[in-house]
């Protein structure tokens, strides 16, 4: 029984290895979707003063959103269309360049929330807050999330991950 599991277990991790593993179940991915609204309206709510701050609190909240995020999510949303998904996985498929940014984007605005948690043990500091010319404003250069996300305040980040959220639910999702 021992070397069953263990035979299992290699298979499955060679199966990985090799890039063959189907998309999660939509139920799954549903789930870690809703993991990630939850902790996204936990980080405004810390922002917007509706919530006592805590660092802790704010670090579980942007690590879970970046370990959701990335390559787990283009694996997650891998494969072909399942009838309970609102994936459009035709989309995501011929779309899979901008997919795999948008799912990098978000892991980035996440990475540099949990950096700002991490710097703020006691309260969001002024330094955490908008100003000046913002990453991401129509007005400002094209901006490259994995290059500049860690420069601006960590409220910008947390907007421009939402706005990541959003530019990826109108295309990738079906009404």
């Amino acid at each position: 029984m021992k070397r069953l599991a263990d035979d299992c277990l290699t298979a499955g991790l060679v199966l990985a290895l090799a890039g063959a593993v189907t998309a999660a179940p939509a139920w799954e991915r549903q789930a870690d979707m809703k993991s990630m609204a939850g902790s996204a309206r936990i980080v405004g709510e810390l922002f917007e003063g509706r919530r006592p701050y805590s660092q802790a609190e704010f670090k579980e909240a942007a690590e879970n959103i970046r370990t959701h995020a990335g390559r787990r999510l283009v694996e997650d949303f891998g494969g072909g269309q399942q009838s309970d998904s609102k994936a459009d996985a035709d989309m995501i498929s011929s779309s899979a360049e901008e997919f795999g940014r948008l799912a990098d984007d978000l892991e980035a605005y996440a990475a540099a929330l949990s950096a700002a948690a991490d710097r703020n043990p006691d309260r969001l500091g002024p330094d955490t807050r908008m100003r000046g010319t913002l990453l991401g404003s129509p007005f400002a250069p094209k901006a490259e999330a994995s290059r500049d996300a860690a420069g601006v305040p960590a409220e910008h980040a947390y907007h421009l991950m939402l706005q990541t959220c959003t530019s990826c639910h109108a295309k990738f999702r079906r009404p």
